[in-house]
């Protein structure tokens, strides 16, 4: 049962949250589109769709972290519907890690900036606030622990760094629970316990909704977007027998 400590939020628990909220203002699929499996989602609920299954993933991986590490997600921060996608507590410090996910795409990362297909992202600028903040919260309690921004790249292609940030880290998602678990323990576990207790405190966090829900709302339409991609390669599939057909008689024997 849901006891309201921020423990408790599901990775990419705000974004799932946007997904639906698009996803049911949008208009139903007619009958037509369905049976040709046009996607559910409307083309300005994709980017979100793909966000969350980004952090899902994320969130699937810091669940194998060994014991002595705590793992926070979808903590509200500032105004509107900011949010923390994760914040990992453990021996090497306080890190606060923003997903981003970019499938088949190749990112390249410098000092102060970060290019996806050779286009501009602001997951740098955004993974520094977002850990400015965090420090922000743990200096007002009188807590001393390093804090550390953290861009986990989900999917890419390839990833090539030319010159690591100085604040930011920049780290392929299938690594990150190895990359965390080899960093120096820098932390004793009173202020590892300290950290926990202020971020699990929801009064800590911009009050945010309730998420009632939207886990399961979300898989429903995870549920529809698969299957309308199994009608289009249904439609492949036929229209490449069709043309086979089409074609034989005049092959050669």
């Amino acid at each position: 049962m849901d006891s309201g400590r921020m423990s408790d939020r599901a990775p990419g628990a705000a974004v799932m949250a946007q997904v639906v909220r698009l996803h049911d203002a949008a208009p139903p699929r007619t009958p037509f589109a369905r049976a040709l499996g046009v996607t559910p989602l409307a083309d300005e609920t994709i980017p979100w769709f793909v966000g969350a299954l980004g952090e899902r993933e994320i969130g699937a991986r810091l669940a194998r972290l060994p014991d002595g590490w705590r793992v926070f997600h979808a903590l509200p921060v500032g105004s509107g519907d900011a949010d923390l996608d994760h914040l990992v507590v453990g021996p090497a410090g306080v890190f606060v890690i923003d997903t981003t996910h970019h499938r088949g795409a190749r990112v390249w990362v410098a000092q102060r900036s970060m290019r996806v297909n050779g286009a501009t992202a602001p997951s740098l600028r955004n993974a520094d606030l977002e850990a400015s903040r965090v420090r922000g919260l743990l200096a007002t309690a009188g807590i001393q622990a390093p804090v550390r921004a953290v861009v986990a790249v989900v999917g890419a292609k390839e990833l090539r760094i030319r010159q690591r940030p100085r604040s930011v880290d920049v780290v392929r998602g299938e690594e990150l629970v190895h990359w965390l678990t080899r960093r120096p323990a820098v932390t004793d576990a009173a202020a590892v316990d300290a950290v926990t207790r202020l971020v699990d405190e929801p009064g800590t966090w911009r009050t945010a909704g309730q998420l009632v829900d939207v886990a399961d709302r979300f898989a429903r339409i995870e549920s529809e977007v698969g299957s309308a991609r199994l009608v289009r390669a249904g439609w492949a599939v036929a229209a490449g027998l069709a043309l086979f057909a089409a074609v034989l008689p005049f092959v050669p024997r």
